[in-house]
């Protein structure tokens, strides 16, 4: 009875990095203002991840997304499968806030402002205008204790950014975020499962990206 009670308060939390964009491919910083969505490949990715949660065993109850353009597109193809409804937006899954960088290079940025050590300097903003790591980090961590709140006992598959992904391990694990535009963050269309059985959280799969290996 103990272990059916505590399936039944199980919460499940997905968070899957956008599909391919083509600010990555440019090495563009893109928010809400700039981010011109997804490239073909990036097209690709999210079918290919959709057909995989089709074949999950528990697909998600709930489909959230980022209100940044390639985070929307990206849960618009994984809604076009049965499984789901029409994406719900989720405004503060968003990526870090960039301010006056939101457009630039990473080169550009990096000549401007220099490197963004979150863990030196976790209280200076991106670029003026913009969000701290601190600041990130304390939001990524709202959000999935509001989402816990309302889908307790659900699994639920919220489309967002590395970095948010990042925020929300820091946050909820208190582990140091690794650098950010590097390939140590996690991978377009990774899995990245987050249980909360009402003792807390654990961590079960990082930047699972296996449905984009072509031998499978």
């Amino acid at each position: 009875m103990a272990h059916e009670q505590q399936q039944l308060s199980t919460t499940r939390l997905l968070l899957v990095r956008h599909a391919q964009s083509h600010a990555s491919v440019k090495k563009l910083i893109a928010g809400v203002r700039t981010c011109s969505g997804l490239t073909e490949r990036g097209r690709e990715q999210a079918a290919r991840l959709s057909a995989r949660l089709a074949a999950e065993p528990q697909p998600p109850h709930a489909l959230l997304t980022s209100p940044v353009r390639r985070a929307r597109e990206t849960a618009e193809i994984l809604a076009s499968g049965p499984e789901f409804g029409a994406p719900v937006v989720e405004t503060q899954a968003r990526e870090l806030d960039f301010g006056a960088a939101d457009g630039l290079s990473i080169d550009e940025y990096q000549r401007v402002h220099g490197a963004f050590d979150m863990t030196a300097h976790p209280d200076r903003p991106f670029a003026p205008g913009g969000e701290t790591w601190n600041r990130f980090r304390t939001r990524a961590g709202r959000v999935v204790e509001d989402l816990v709140s309302r889908h307790r006992g659900r699994t639920v598959l919220v489309v967002c950014h590395a970095g948010f992904i990042v925020a929300v391990m820091s946050a909820l694990l208190d582990v140091l975020p690794p650098v950010l535009f590097t390939d140590s963050t996690p991978a377009a269309t990774s899995i990245n499962e987050f249980v909360h059985d009402g003792s807390g959280w654990r961590l079960l799969r990082f930047d699972d990206a296996r449905h984009l290996d072509t031998a499978a």
